[in-house]
């Protein structure tokens, strides 16, 4: 099988994370990436970041058409709503998009059609045509957005009359107040058959993404997800990935909130199930049957903002102490650092394990854990001695110890403690 080149835009939110990782040490996609924000950094993940502009401008479709010629770009990721959206309003665009048909896309992206179209279909919130007719409390959400960005609850009139002041009010819908559990349903079909189904919770979300997310047990839950899922495909032909979102009321029904037609932040949770929606519909639009099998697990996720670090750190040779560095508690090998050393040993630069480990049990513990060979070089000195004695320029000392890494700094190496290890990750 030959390999193909798939484009991420824009490479900076939380769904590019999820297709990112989905596609880590794939032999077959090699992942590029493009941003609106260039400024912000000019590599990720140690690969050049091609500037597009924003979807709305004039220029977009040429930057973009450039970008798929030169880099040979076999498949887009959107991911992001406007850009999902946007590349579906391309008549002819020369490569293959992960996404749903310029119909589905023009539907759910407004609510206000979504809700209309699948209207005594799958059960939705009331929805208040005026002012007059609002039950408070209400919810108001814009016709045009995503997640609960720019949605309020709106306990009272004088609530209601301070948003009036700050909001076009006739861009956004006033509709029932559901007051329950909140569930996304991950789902995966195959030109309107629905081949997948995973429910999950919403316990906890920032900008519209889950950060705090269980898989559904409930039969009966899992059984009326399934249920509105097959509706949803079969209605909108839905082929590939798309997700749903629903919300219990204050009776303990269920109603449709919003149909995303792309990947959502929070699919990781499937794939801890063995579910990888990106590769699927990679496959799937190569023209390959695909199956779904999963393992059917119970499994949880709470995740926080992963920092990304840019820095001018070069050097050609790490020097990495032992005791309490290396080797943790007398007991443990520090993965973090083991994951930086192979990293280093990739870009063909050389690993010195440098120490004064006073135990004389450097040869037995290398030996235990099977890293004897790991090394360079392993210089081994006396606790009268200065391992800055036995360094040289342009280098990089990892060190649990203060005065060590002061003694480097002091003579021109960058040194690094065990807490932020991952500055130097890419």
């Amino acid at each position: 099988m030959q390999k193909y080149n798939v484009l991420i835009f824009p490479c900076g939110t939380e769904i590019a994370n999820e297709v990112i990782n989905s596609l880590a040490n794939n032999k077959y996609f090699k992942t590029k990436f493009a941003s609106s924000e260039i400024d912000s950094y000019c590599t990720f993940n140690g690969q050049e970041v091609h500037y597009l502009p924003y979807v709305t401008d004039k220029s977009f479709e040429n930057h973009l058409m450039n970008i798929i010629k030169n880099e040979k770009i076999d498949f887009i990721v959107p991911a992001h709503d406007d850009v999902a959206f946007a590349l579906s309003q391309i008549e002819k665009i020369e490569t293959k998009v992960i996404g749903q048909s310029r119909f589905i896309n023009e539907l759910v992206r407004f609510k206000d059609k979504t809700y209309k179209y699948f209207k005594n279909i799958i059960p939705i919130a009331d929805i208040y045509k005026d002012e007059n007719e609002i039950i408070f409390p209400c919810f108001i959400k814009p016709k045009k957005g995503q997640g609960s960005q720019n949605a309020f609850l709106v306990k009272n009139k004088q609530d209601f009359e301070y948003y009036k002041t700050r909001y076009r009010l006739n861009e956004f819908i006033f509709m029932e107040y559901l007051s329950q559990e909140e569930f996304t349903i991950d789902c995966f079909s195959h030109k309107g058959n629905l081949l997948y189904a995973g429910g999950r919770t919403r316990e906890k979300t920032t900008r519209g993404i889950s950060v705090k997310s269980t898989f559904i047990s409930d039969k009966f839950l899992n059984q009326k997800f399934h249920e509105y899922a097959n509706i949803i495909s079969q209605k909108l032909n839905m082929h590939g990935v798309w997700f749903y979102q629903m919300k219990l009321d204050k009776e303990g029904k269920l109603k449709l909130l919003e149909i995303g037609p792309r990947v959502s932040g929070t699919m990781m949770l499937n794939r801890a199930r063995g579910v990888n929606f990106i590769e699927l519909a990679l496959y799937q639009k190569l023209g390959y049957d695909v199956e779904v099998i999963y393992n059917d697990i119970e499994v949880s996720l709470g995740r926080a903002l992963v920092p990304k670090y840019k820095t001018n750190i070069e050097y050609k040779r790490l020097y990495v102490d032992f005791d309490d560095t290396l080797l943790i508690d007398e007991k443990y090998i520090n993965s973090d650092l083991m994951k930086l050393i192979f990293q280093v040993k990739n870009e063909n630069k050389e690993v010195i394990l440098i120490t004064k480990n006073k135990k004389n049990n450097l040869s037995k513990i290398l030996h235990k854990f099977g890293i004897t060979n790991l090394f360079d070089d392993i210089i081994h000195i006396k606790d009268s001695d200065k391992k800055i004695n036995y360094m040289i320029m342009n280098s990089l000392l990892i060190d649990d110890s203060f005065a060590e890494r002061k003694e480097a700094i002091e003579n021109g190496i960058y040194a690094i403690g065990i807490d932020n290890i991952n500055v130097l990750f890419k």
